[in-house]
């Protein structure tokens, strides 16, 4: 029957039969509201159930297997675990976590997570002490995490995922949009030989967030910060998990930003080791994954799993912003 229509590459659920969906499977006779609030690399829906508000988020079709979400929301429920407060999933009337969905193009997942906080981080002023309070509370979550002992069904964050794999989906790009390739090859090159002297044992390497910066930070009431979003969770660098936040891309390419970024990292450092002493070889490793980072966002999450949502001419336009600010960066911080 599903071969009479003509095939999807990706697909959004239905808010109002979500909202019975998720009325039958987690608050049965409760007043609900549910409307789609974002969609990104997931669909992501706003659910309000007696003045309580969660998110319920569907998983891109292909890009996560159940084994990899039934691992997230283990790493989450050994936090709970352990009272250390994060978004956790929330448990099904059938005590599972993961909802399935039959689509015309495949099957997508969906899990309903805990709303946290009561102000966005960024909305915030930023201060010493904020920064340190979140190193502590980053490596609070490291050290819990080597605790466990699951078996790891998510990619590494590693050189073959963030490098290899990503200039593979570049190269292929190319053949569509006309950038500055040769720039990016020698950056993957050089970023590969800077870590692979790193070490890949606890705790310098080990389980990580995946994508620590203020859009997936909220504060609670008594300012203290609240990770959600741990989609891109995985294996890796325990100093690729600091520099997302601690050493941001993002922040900018003048030398201002440059003396604002390194006072950052000091007070996010100062905190963090305080609960986990990191060595001097990680700490002169966190600039070295700004490039890391860049090379998967474009050759990633831009090129392979945002293309058909936001079309090749977003596409372009971050690909070629992000080349263009990487080269001023690399030009003020000639790290190689």
């Amino acid at each position: 029957m599903l071969d009479d229509f003509f095939p999807l590459e990706v697909s959004v659920l239905s808010s109002n039969a979500l909202c019975n969906y998720i009325a039958q499977e987690y608050f049965p006779q409760t007043s609900l509201k549910c409307r789609l609030f974002y969609r990104g690399l997931h669909d992501i829906y706003k659910v309000i159930s007696d003045n309580k508000t969660y998110f319920f988020k569907v998983y891109r079709q292909g890009v996560r297997r159940i084994e990899e979400i039934q691992f997230e929301i283990d790493l989450l429920n050994h936090l709970k675990t352990l009272d250390i407060k994060v978004s956790y999933p929330v448990i099904k009337q059938d005590r599972t976590f993961i909802g399935q969905f039959r689509t015309v193009n495949g099957i997508r997942y969906g899990v309903l997570y805990t709303s946290v906080g009561i102000r966005e981080f960024d909305q915030i002023e930023e201060t010493a002490e904020l920064n340190e309070n979140l190193g502590s509370y980053v490596a609070s979550i490291h050290n819990a995490w080597d605790k466990c002992n699951f078996v790891i069904n998510r990619p590494n964050l590693d050189l073959h995922s963030f490098i290899d794999d990503s200039m593979s989906n570049i190269r292929k790009f190319y053949n569509i949009h006309n950038f500055d390739i040769d720039f990016l090859e020698g950056v993957a090159k050089e970023v590969k030989k800077k870590l692979t002297s790193l070490s890949t044992e606890k705790p310098q390497y080990g389980i990580c967030h995946g994508d620590i910066y203020g859009g997936n930070i909220r504060i609670d009431a008594n300012n203290n910060p609240i990770l959600f979003d741990f989609d891109f969770c995985g294996n890796g660098w325990r100093a690729y998990d600091i520099s997302l936040y601690a050493f941001p891309f993002g922040m900018g390419c003048d030398l201002a930003k440059f003396k604002r970024r390194e006072q950052r990292k000091n007070q996010f450092l100062n905190g963090y080791n305080k609960v986990r002493t990191m060595n001097e070889n990680e700490i002169k490793s966190i600039e070295i994954f700004i490039p890391f980072r860049r090379i998967f966002n474009i050759g990633t999450i831009y090129i392979s799993f945002l293309q058909n949502t936001w079309g090749d001419s977003l596409v372009i336009r971050n690909v070629d912003s992000d080349i263009l600010n990487l080269k001023k960066w690399l030009d003020l911080n000639p790290i190689f």
